[in-house]
């Protein structure tokens, strides 16, 4: 184990966490486990981040994978998540010794991509690397009766988020050592995580936003959704025109019909997709 100099003491734990020991006692929770677990854990925050990094740097050889970042949890957001989770959970009970077996996202890491569909492969990418701890979670916005049916049909327990929330999770198992981890690994589209980062802004710390700034942040979020629909067309229909126009080369039998049905599917108004079937027959040389 690594160098335990940054020891805590238990009036620094109490006085960060803003609890006594009796306030914890009557929670169900001694002090002294907690300040336990902070210095224990402390002692692997070295050995975790060499575990993100092996992860990400594994993450970042697939195709589809954009961009990749981890974290590891703080030692205080560790002990704030225990509390919280001694109500969720009154009968079990977390020590020095278990802990690392209940909390899942001691490193989390974050994958970001840019075609919606690309997430189906990059599970299969994750699936193919790791032996996962449950079964994997999809948070689909309320509502989206096409995107629960789809995960659901493919084992994912479906989560409908209210706000918009729109992500896959992931807890794998991690063991570079005899030390068993869980990472926890989330699964979202460049948008989806913008509009994710601005939420988490806007309610965050401790408060709720308001009515007006639910509303907007709702509008947001559509128009993320918006986004994500426009840039998974446009990637499809850029693949079938170049094999529409390498159709002599490669032998490809791309339709124009099969073109015409991306613009279809865009969340653009009429006006805007007959602009875009004049550009599609510009290219084709077919009839608008």
């Amino acid at each position: 184990m690594a160098n335990r100099a940054r020891t805590a003491v238990l009036p620094y734990i109490l006085s960060e966490l803003n609890e006594s020991e009796e306030s914890l006692r009557a929670q169900g929770i001694e002090a002294e486990t907690l300040l336990a677990i902070y210095n224990d854990y402390i002692g692997r925050v070295a050995e975790l981040k060499t575990i993100a990094t092996f992860v990400t740097d594994t993450l970042l050889r697939h195709k589809d994978v954009h961009a990749v970042r981890y974290r590891i949890k703080e030692p205080l957001h560790l002990l704030k998540k225990i509390i919280r989770k001694k109500q969720e959970y009154p009968s079990r009970y977390l020590n020095a010794a278990n802990y690392t077996i209940y909390i899942n996202d001691l490193a989390g890491v974050r994958i970001l991509h840019l075609s919606k569909q690309s997430c189906h492969n990059i599970a299969n990418y994750i699936q193919q690397n790791w032996e996962l701890k449950r079964e994997p979670y999809a948070y689909v916005k309320e509502g989206d009766t096409h995107d629960a049916k789809q995960f659901s049909a493919l084992n994912y327990k479906v989560m409908m988020n209210s706000r918009g929330y729109k992500a896959q999770h992931y807890i794998i198992k991690v063991q570079a050592t005899r030390q068993l981890y869980f990472i926890e690994i989330q699964v979202k589209t460049l948008f989806e995580e913008g509009w994710s980062e601005i939420d988490h802004c806007i309610r965050y710390p401790d408060h709720e936003p308001n009515e007006l700034l639910n509303r907007l942040l709702w509008l947001l979020n559509q128009s993320t959704s918006n986004a994500d629909m426009l840039a998974t067309q446009m990637q499809a229909l850029a693949n079938e025109l170049h094999n529409y126009q390498q159709g002599h080369k490669t032998g490809a039998k791309v339709t124009v019909s099969q073109l015409h049905s991306h613009i279809d599917d865009l969340p653009v108004d009429q006006q805007e997709k007959q602009y875009l079937y004049a550009c599609l027959a510009k290219l084709t040389g077919s009839e608008l």
